[in-house]
């Protein structure tokens, strides 16, 4: 009886995280009205970073003697650092209305796509947790669309977002 309940809560406990991973940017987004769709590409760097240099960056921490950090908690800083610093240097940089919908996609896509990267950087206790969840199941069938979406959502933002042209007055 108490092992069904401890299994029943663990089960709680995955989908709240996988909840916040996935809705965390979205309300930082709306709230700090940050740029969303460099949110989105920043995430994606820190991604790369990652899968090319997360090995190297934890052997480098270990060797220097920053401290004892396991390869998965060095990259999961490497992966969400980027993401974080990105939404708040461009806190208030969305200010037209007619924007938020797009910049609401490119957001709730940047959240998929965190708890698409983060989670295999868990444990594999934690990642078994995670196989059972049907949220993550469904995540994983959509990863695609939320990686194409995402990423055409913040190009296209970012293309025709109004960037500002510099006019240079004739002497």
């Amino acid at each position: 009886m108490i092992e069904v309940a401890y299994v029943k809560i663990a089960n709680i406990m995955t989908d709240v995280l996988l909840a916040a991973l996935t809705l965390g940017p979205l309300l930082v987004s709306l709230v700090l009205k940050s740029n969303a769709a460099l949110g989105f590409l920043a995430l994606s760097a820190g991604s790369v970073v990652v899968t090319y240099g997360g090995n190297d960056i934890s052997s480098l921490i270990k060797q220097i003697g920053l401290g004892p950090y396991s390869t998965s908690a060095v990259e999961l800083v490497l992966l969400i650092i980027p993401l974080a610093v990105t939404l708040l240097l461009t806190r208030k940089s969305v200010a037209k209305r007619s924007k938020y919908y797009f910049q609401a996609v490119a957001a709730l896509c940047t959240g998929g796509l965190l708890a698409l990267a983060a989670i295999p950087l868990l444990s594999n206790t934690m990642q078994t947790s995670f196989s059972a969840s049907d949220i993550w199941i469904n995540l994983q069938k959509v990863q695609a669309s939320v990686v194409g979406v995402g990423a055409l959502c913040s190009l296209f933002l970012i293309w025709f977002g109004g960037l500002k042209h510099s006019k240079h007055k004739k002497h």
